[in-house]
């Protein structure tokens, strides 16, 4: 009996950290090219360069201080009539995983957590959005972005930060 690889089948993927499983219905065909895409990452290091994601230092080059982004962000949060807009989550996943980087990665603790659970946020966000988010080298859908959201957050931040003019804050 063969099968159709045009039928549907229901992924569901769940890691440590994330709050809830993700689900997907999606072709056989789909899901066999998932399998390669992921049988290829696994194939990588954990080097981040090796993956394509920026490192923390590409990432944060010319950022403000910790400080002053978090002086920026409480402003901003206070001042907002509205719903808080992209750049605002941008900033304070940032800002967490900026944080979560000073503490020892073998006990990675709350600020560790937090920042995953913000830069999960904003993949979420990205993925239900208007397609305001860079996406080179990786869009909000694909794999690699759902497997390492911390890694997302610093190239969307390395792309929103070199099209801003870092003069304003």
């Amino acid at each position: 009996m063969g099968f159709n690889p045009n039928n549907f089948v229901t992924i569901k993927l769940d890691c440590v950290g994330w709050h809830q499983p993700y689900t997907r219905d999606i072709t056989r065909h789909q899901l066999g090219e998932l399998l390669l895409q992921l049988d290829t990452m696994a194939a990588d290091t954990d080097d981040e360069e090796a993956s394509g994601w920026p490192t923390p230092d590409e990432a944060y080059v010319g950022a403000p201080s910790i400080a002053d982004e978090f002086t920026w962000l409480y402003r901003t949060a206070a001042d907002w009539h509205d719903e808080l807009d992209r750049e605002w989550y941008l900033r304070q996943a940032a800002f967490l995983d900026r944080i979560a980087l000073r503490n020892d990665p073998e006990e990675p603790g709350i600020a560790a957590e937090e920042a995953q659970a913000t830069a999960t946020f904003l993949l979420d966000c990205d993925k239900a959005g208007d397609g305001d988010y860079g996406g080179q080298p990786y869009w909000p859908e694909h794999p690699a972005a759902e497997a390492n959201p911390r890694g997302y957050v610093r190239q969307e931040y390395v792309l929103w930060h070199r099209g801003r003019n870092t003069d304003t804050q």
